[in-house]
């Protein structure tokens, strides 16, 4: 398989380290815009300097949250301060199952079925997301979980893929998270919230080895949301969103040429 050169636009952050703007994908007929979709990983430990980068620089205006309730999402106090929209959409309930953005993934790593579990169960999850995004004032929008890897890929690709980004290009963006995912992994590992996941990780016998982060397993969703009646916008459509919800996302997230 192969995929477009793509240069990761990082926004360094002393307390995320995944997080990074999309703009510039190549898409059908016209580019991602910058300063609209973005994404990252755990927001938790953001410093002032931050927050102010983000809010006043980035001028961000809405952060979509997919962790689940045992991580402890929380909409953070600068939020309003900065006029800043939160939306909680837990993605995958992770209480039963050992999340591969956060330690290991089960079962030899197969994030390729990790994912297409993930997104039979997440249309509704998403459409809503969708809405959200095109109602009110809420760009730029920032979605992240907890490495910014897996429910983040999923989610990022359908939004990209329903707006018509090109496909090897929305690979290229998932595989940019490799080159953080190590620390992303030292990070996590230290956060009370997952010691029950290290637990089951020291029973499962698996060795702890880093997550893999492979252009199949972000292929495999497109695949899927490819091959639904319609599409992207067919599968979104057919779990609650309107045409007039993906035109304007395009609107929005498209520059024409």
């Amino acid at each position: 398989m192969t995929t477009a050169h793509h240069v990761p636009h990082w926004i360094e952050l002393a307390g995320a380290y995944n997080v990074r703007d999309l703009g510039g994908l190549p898409a059908a007929g016209g580019t991602v815009r910058p300063r609209v979709l973005l994404r990252g990983d755990n927001l938790d430990s953001l410093t002032g300097e931050d927050i102010a980068l983000l809010g006043e620089e980035v001028g961000l205006r809405a952060i979509v949250d997919l962790r689940a309730p045992f991580e402890n999402p929380r909409a953070a106090e600068w939020l309003p301060r900065h006029g800043v929209s939160w939306l909680h959409e837990p993605l995958l309930d992770l209480t039963g199952l050992t999340d591969p953005a956060v330690i290991n993934a089960q079962d030899g790593r197969d994030y390729a079925g990790l994912y297409a579990r993930m997104l039979e169960p997440a249309g509704p999850g998403l459409a809503r997301i969708l809405e959200f995004l095109v109602s009110g004032p809420r760009i730029p929008a920032l979605v992240h979980c907890a490495a910014g890897k897996d429910r983040t890929g999923v989610t990022v690709a359908v939004l990209l893929a329903v707006a018509g980004v090109e496909r090897d290009a929305i690979i290229a963006d998932y595989l940019a998270t490799a080159e953080r995912i190590q620390i992303i992994r030292e990070t996590l590992a230290r956060k009370p919230e997952y010691s029950h996941l290290r637990a089951r990780i020291a029973a499962s016998k698996l060795p702890d080895a880093p997550p893999v982060v492979e252009p199949r397993a972000i292929a495999g969703v497109l695949d899927l949301v490819e091959a639904a009646p319609g599409g992207p916008a067919g599968y979104l459509i057919a779990n609650g969103a309107t045409r007039d919800q993906i035109a304007r996302w395009r609107e929005l997230l498209i520059e024409p040429n």
